[in-house]
């Protein structure tokens, strides 16, 4: 089949940028599943404000520019988030993968809905939460819920050859995603508690080393992976913009138990008593923190769960589910 991603961002990327730390959950899903479809015998083209183009005979990256030349080549033609750049190919599967929770006023502010009824494209969400949340408007011609998956560094890593720090936790999602929360919580109950204990995080601009609260470095994802390996907790409160949570999946596929407060996506990430600890208000969240600090038992049998679910969240497999979605809708 003659596929095509378009990306309308303004982003410069292409897949060889699949290691770099600008690239988020949107760019990460362009680079994999393009590159796994073009194994499955597909021609894959990727348009996108790309610099460095690349062509070869069944896989290319081309800026959004050449778009015309090829509007009416492609079987199944896949938008990051937007509609009207569909307008631009005559084709008859249209899907859009949404990143984001689209409301009715949103989607006319940004020139979407009306495009959307022109095109009829299939909408591709990326968790049950963030069906729930999106206007019903955008499954009036179907939606389906495709998964991430997690890149081959995380997959690749000999767990049995780490050494964990067992008094090391870390954040690794984004600051808006109620890092300040977390802050908060750790200030207030888990230092006070025990001040060995420390929390790496996503960069901050004030200094909280006084609470054993440290920025993490942002590095290359191999050297990050065999950093954040070495984790005993990973700490991800969750947040009500947070629809799929690549952070979590990428803890879990280390075999690092998580704590949450469930919060977006994350009781979807998450299996409370047998990957991590799903808490209910902030005492609980505190106390499910120092538990997995103190706790060698519950923290052996969390990890030892997640050890045994390894491999099913491998992008070749989140591919074929993926594939099969957008060759039979």
């Amino acid at each position: 089949m003659k596929i095509c991603f378009v990306d309308v961002s303004k982003t410069d990327y292409n897949f060889n940028n699949f290691n770099d730390e600008f690239i988020r959950g949107a760019e990460s899903i362009f680079i994999n599943f393009s590159k796994r479809l073009s194994f499955l015998d597909n021609e894959v083209f990727v348009f996108n404000n790309c610099t460095n183009e690349y062509i070869s005979n069944n896989y290319s990256w081309l800026n959004l520019k050449k778009i015309n030349k090829f509007k009416n080549f492609f079987d199944i033609v896949i938008s990051n988030n937007d509609t009207s750049i569909l307008n631009k190919f005559n084709c008859k599967k249209k899907f859009v993968i949404s990143h984001s929770i689209l409301t009715i006023e949103k989607s006319i502010r940004k020139n979407q809905i009306f495009n959307y009824f022109r095109n009829r494209p299939i909408y591709l969400l990326i968790g049950k939460y963030h069906k729930q949340k999106m206007s019903k408007v955008f499954s009036f011609f179907n939606c389906k819920i495709i998964s991430y998956g997690v890149d081959e560094v995380f997959e690749k890593k000999k767990i049995s050859e780490v050494i964990i720090d067992n008094k090391i936790s870390y954040f690794t999602s984004r600051q808006d995603r109620n890092l300040d929360y977390l802050v908060n919580i750790w200030k207030k109950f888990i230092f006070p508690a025990n001040q060995e204990f420390k929390l790496y995080v996503t960069p901050l601009n004030n200094n909280l080393t006084n609470y054993n609260i440290f920025n993490r470095k942002m590095l290359k994802k191999e050297d990050y992976v065999n950093d954040l390996s070495k984790a005993r907790i990973v700490i991800l409160p969750g947040h009500k913009a947070e629809l799929f949570c690549l952070a979590a999946l990428e803890a879990a596929e280390l075999c690092i138990p998580i704590v949450t407060m469930g919060y977006g996506s994350l009781s979807e990430r998450v299996e409370h008593g047998v990957t991590g600890l799903i808490a209910k208000n902030d005492k609980e969240f505190s106390n499910f923190i120092i538990e997995l600090f103190k706790n060698d038992d519950l923290w052996s049998k969390l990890r030892n769960n997640l050890i045994s679910r390894r491999g099913n969240n491998s992008w070749e497999l989140a591919t074929k589910k993926f594939f099969s979605i957008i060759k039979n809708s």
